[in-house]
């Protein structure tokens, strides 16, 4: 297995820990927001919150872009990916959860100086819940349920270095194991 997908609520730091763990791996890290993001910006002219809501009343967009993402997990090795839903679309990864509350994840999102993003804790709690409730509409699945990874990590009081840390040796010792949830 060479696969390590990363889901998590909004300002958890799935990308910046991706990041740290593409060097460290010397993997490919993919994440489905920036596609999203990208494909939000250049198909539409909006935001990942408008889009967002444009998902809600045109799941066909859903479809879409998981269609593409995990067809790209699966067909790609050494990979690290943020993808919320890769515990249901990615086969034979290892899969994290991150947690974070509402005051850190606002407060990480505009320190990030992502454009145009409503950045308060409650956006951040409404964002979060709203990707949760479509997600369990659509899919009947529960990307906070954390029984289904294999590591769950609270990320509120940890560098990205310290969690990319805590990754690695889960994911080794997982590796020589061979535990499937």
């Amino acid at each position: 297995m060479n696969k390590i997908t990363l889901s998590g609520f909004a300002g958890s730091g799935k990308s910046t820990v991706g990041k740290i763990l593409k060097e460290k791996l010397d993997y490919e890290f993919i994440s489905v927001g920036n596609f999203s993001r990208e494909f939000a910006q250049k198909e539409y002219g909006l935001t990942i919150n408008e889009f967002q809501e444009k998902c809600k009343k045109e799941p066909e967009l859903d479809d879409l872009i998981d269609e593409q993402f995990s067809q790209l997990c699966n067909g790609t090795d050494n990979i690290v990916a943020d993808y919320r839903l890769g515990f249901l679309f990615v086969k034979d990864a290892f899969h994290v959860f991150l947690k974070v509350s509402d005051n850190i994840a606002a407060s990480r999102i505009q320190n990030d100086n992502r454009e145009k993003e409503n950045v308060t804790p409650d956006s951040i709690e409404k964002r979060n819940q709203d990707m949760r409730q479509r997600f369990i509409g659509k899919y009947k699945v529960d990307f906070t349920d954390e029984s289904k990874y294999n590591l769950v990590i609270d990320t509120d009081n940890l560098s990205p270095e310290d969690i990319a840390e805590q990754i690695m040796i889960s994911y080794n010792e997982y590796g020589q194991t061979d535990n499937r949830p």
